[in-house]
C-alpha cells in the first residue's frame, strides 16, 4: 500500500494539511451526496441512538399506515396525505446498495488521490514505457524486440509493485516467464496467425491475469468470475482514461520549486518552437535549392515527419494504457467475492442429465462397435472410410458443449451423489467423442494431408483430453482448483504449440507423403509461412522447390522491405533468405 507521509513529504506541513483536508472534504461529500446537505446535517447532530429511534418509528408507522384497514369517517383525501406527510421522514442514510457504492466511490477516490499524488513516478514511467513499447512494436510485428517489449512490460508492473508495497505473489514469476518465452517465439516464425494474432492474444490475457493475480486473493477464482473479472478489470481501465490529464495537471499545481517551474517552462518552449521550425525550414527551403537538397535528404532519412507523428501518437497511447492499467488495477472496484453459489436443487438437474447421458451412452456404443472395431452393417453405399471422416466438427461442438453443462451443474446445484454419478458418464461419453473426433481427423489427414485449421483442431482435441481430467477431479472433490489446473494446462500446450512451428510441420508431412507436386499442391504450399522452407527442401521438382523459396524468401519483405535490421530481425525470414541463397 502507498506509505501517505513519502507521498506527501514533499509538500510540507501545509502542503498535508490541504491534501488531507481536501482529502476528507472528498470523502464526506461522496457519501453525502445521496441524501442531501440538509440531511446529512441532521445526521451528524443526532446521537447514535437517536437515528435508530427514528428509524425504527419511521418503519412501524408505515407499516401500520400500510396494513390498517380504512378509519370509518375518514375520507381517502386524508388518508393519502397522511402517508404523504410520513413518506417526508428522511431516509437513512448509507444503507443498503447505496451506502455499499458510496463506500466504493470513497474507496476509489481515495487510491485515486494517492496515485496523483505520485504522478511524478508512475507519469514518468509511463512515458518511459510508452517509448520503449514505440521502439519494440512501431512497423515489427514478428520482430527480435517483441520478446524486449514483454520484458519491459512485467519489469514495469515490478517496480510499481515495489513502489505501492505489493509483494510479488507466488504464481506471478511463472505468468511473467512464461510470456516472455511465448514473446520470444514470436522471433522464431513468420506465421501471422500464431505469431502475431495468437501471441498477442495470448500476452493479453496473461497479463491481466498477472495483474488481477497481485491485487487480490484469487485462490478460489473459478473460471467464470476469473472472465468476468478481466473484462471489468479492461472496461474500468478504458473509463479512467481521464486520470493521466488530471493527475498530470493537478502534479504541475503542485510543483513549488522554481528550478522545476523553469524545466517545465523550457519544455513548453521547445515543444512550441517546433511548429515555428517546421514554418522556417519550407520558407527556407523554397528560397534556397542547395538547402532544400538538404533538408530533404535530412527528412527523408531521419526526420520523416510521418514517421515522427506516428511513433509519437503510438508512445502516447502505450503511456495512456499503462497509466489507465495501474489505475484500474489499485483502485479499481472488483470484489473478491467467492461465495458459494450451489443453491439450486439438483433433481432437475439430475433428470436433465440423465435423459442426455442416456443418449450419449448409446452414441457411444455406435462409436465403439462401428467406428473403432470396424463392425456392423453401415447404411447402403457408404463406406468405412466415409463413414470415418464424417461428422468431426459436430462431436468437437458437443464435446464443448458437455463441458460447459458439468461444469455448470457443479457451479450452482448443491452437492448430490446421485448426481456426480451423471455427471462422470457423462464425462467418460465426453472422453469417446473426443477419441472419435481424433480418430476421424486422422483419417481425414491421411486421406486429404495437413492444413493449419487440421493441426489446429488436433492439438486444440489433444488439450480438451488432460483439461477433461480435470472436471472429473473436481466431480470428486468440488475444492479442486480447477482454473489454476486449466491455466497450467492451456499455457503449456499454448507455448508448446507456439515453438512448434505449424508450418513447417505441415510442409514436413505433405513432402513425406505425398504423391507429387501439382498446381493445386503448389498452391497449398504458397499459403504456408515462411516456417516451411527447411522442409520444401525434400521437393524433388527443382522448379517447385525453387518457387517456393522465393516466394517464401520474399514474404517478410512487407515488414522490413528487404533490408532486416537489428530491431526487425525474425529467424524464421532469416533462415528461408539463407536457404535461398544456399540452393
Amino acid at each position: 500500500m502507498y506509505d501517505d507521509r513519502r507521498l506527501t513529504g514533499g509538500l510540507g506541513a501545509d502542503g498535508r494539511d490541504e491534501a488531507v483536508g481536501k482529502e476528507e472534504a472528498m470523502q464526506k461529500e461522496t457519501v453525502y451526496e445521496a441524501v442531501g446537505k440538509e440531511e446529512a446535517m441532521q445526521k451528524e447532530a443526532m446521537p447514535e441512538e437517536t437515528v435508530r429511534g427514528e428509524a425504527a418509528r419511521k418503519e412501524m408507522v408505515l407499516e401500520e399506515i400500510g396494513s390498517e384497514e380504512s378509519v370509518p369517517g375518514e375520507s381517502p383525501s386524508e388518508r393519502t396525505k397522511q402517508k404523504e406527510s410520513m413518506n417526508r421522514i428522511p431516509p437513512l442514510m448509507n444503507e443498503g446498495a447505496e451506502g455499499k457504492r458510496a463506500e466504493s466511490v470513497s474507496r476509489r477516490n481515495h487510491k485515486l488521490e494517492a496515485i496523483s499524488r505520485d504522478f511524478g513516478f508512475l507519469g514518468t514511467l509511463s512515458i518511459a514505457y510508452g517509448a520503449a513499447a514505440s521502439f519494440c512494436l512501431y512497423y515489427n510485428p514478428l520482430g527480435i524486440t517483441v520478446p524486449l517489449f514483454v520484458a519491459v512490460t512485467y519489469g514495469v508492473m515490478f517496480l510499481v509493485f515495489k513502489r505501492m508495497g505489493t509483494a510479488i505473489k507466488k504464481g506471478s514469476v511463472y505468468l511473467a516467464v512464461l510470456s516472455f518465452f511465448i514473446g520470444l517465439s514470436t522471433c522464431f516464425t513468420s506465421n501471422m496467425t500464431v505469431g502475431y494474432n495468437m501471441n498477442r492474444l495470448a500476452l493479453v490475457l496473461l497479463f491481466c491475469i498477472f495483474v488481477l493475480h497481485q491485487f487480490h486473493q484469487d485462490n478460489r477464482w473459478n473460471i467464470g468470475k476469473y472472465v468476468a473479472s478481466i473484462a471489468i478489470y479492461l472496461a474500468q481501465a478504458i473509463g479512467m482514461i481521464y486520470c493521466p490529464f488530471v493527475h498530470g495537471r493537478q502534479y504541475i499545481k503542485s510543483i513549488k520549486s522554481r528550478k522545476y517551474r523553469n524545466v517545465l517552462r523550457l519544455l513548453a518552449g521547445m515543444c512550441a518552437a517546433v511548429p515555428a521550425m517546421v514554418i522556417l525550414c519550407l520558407l527556407l527551403g523554397s528560397a534556397d535549392k542547395v538547402f532544400q537538397n538538404i533538408l530533404d535528404v535530412v527528412l527523408r532519412k531521419i526526420l520523416d515527419p510521418v514517421t515522427i507523428f506516428l511513433v509519437l501518437l503510438q508512445t502516447g497511447a502505450w503511456a495512456l494504457a499503462m497509466y489507465c492499467l495501474i489505475c484500474s488495477a489499485w483502485a479499481g472496484d472488483i470484489s473478491d467475492d467467492t461465495a458459494d453459489r450451489r443453491v439450486c436443487s439438483p433433481f432437475a438437474a439430475i433428470s436433465f442429465m440423465s435423459m442426455i447421458a442416456i443418449i450419449y451412452v448409446v452414441f457411444c456404443a455406435i462409436q465403439i462397435v462401428y467406428l473403432f472395431m470396424g463392425k456392423g452393417s453401415l447404411p447402403w453405399g457408404m463406406t468405412y472410410s466415409d463413414y470415418a471422416r464424417q461428422g468431426f466438427f459436430q462431436l468437437l461442438f458437443v464435446a464443448l458443449l458437455n463441458l460447459v453443462m458439468v461444469l455448470m451443474c457443479l457451479k450452482y446445484c448443491q452437492e448430490n451423489v446421485l448426481l456426480n454419478g451423471v455427471l462422470l458418464v457423462i464425462s467418460m461419453c465426453t472422453y469417446v467423442m473426443i477419441a472419435s473426433a481424433i480418430y476421424r481427423m486422422l483419417l481425414y489427414v491421411g486421406q486429404y494431408h495437413l492444413t493449419f485449421l487440421r493441426v489446429l483442431v488436433l492439438w486444440f482435441l489433444a488439450m480438451m483430453v488432460i483439461l477433461m481430467a480435470g472436471v472429473v477431479a473436481l466431480i470428486f472433490n468440488h475444492g479442486f482448483l480447477l482454473f489454476r489446473y486449466c491455466l497450467v494446462t492451456v499455457s503449456v500446450f499454448y507455448l508448446g504449440f507456439a515453438w512448434m512451428r505449424p508450418d513447417y510441420v505441415i510442409a514436413k508431412y505433405n513432402v513425406e507423403h505425398g504423391t507429387g507436386i501439382d498446381m493445386f499442391v503448389l498452391d497449398d504450399f504458397s499459403l504456408l509461412s515462411a516456417d516451411a522452407a527447411p522442409a520444401v527442401l525434400g521437393i524433388e521438382d527443382a522448379e517447385a522447390r525453387n518457387y517456393l523459396l522465393n516466394l517464401y524468401a520474399r514474404q517478410y519483405n512487407r515488414v522490413d522491405g528487404g533490408s532486416m535490421s537489428i530491431r526487425t530481425c525474425n529467424f524464421s525470414a532469416l533462415k528461408a533468405r539463407s536457404l535461398l541463397n544456399n540452393d
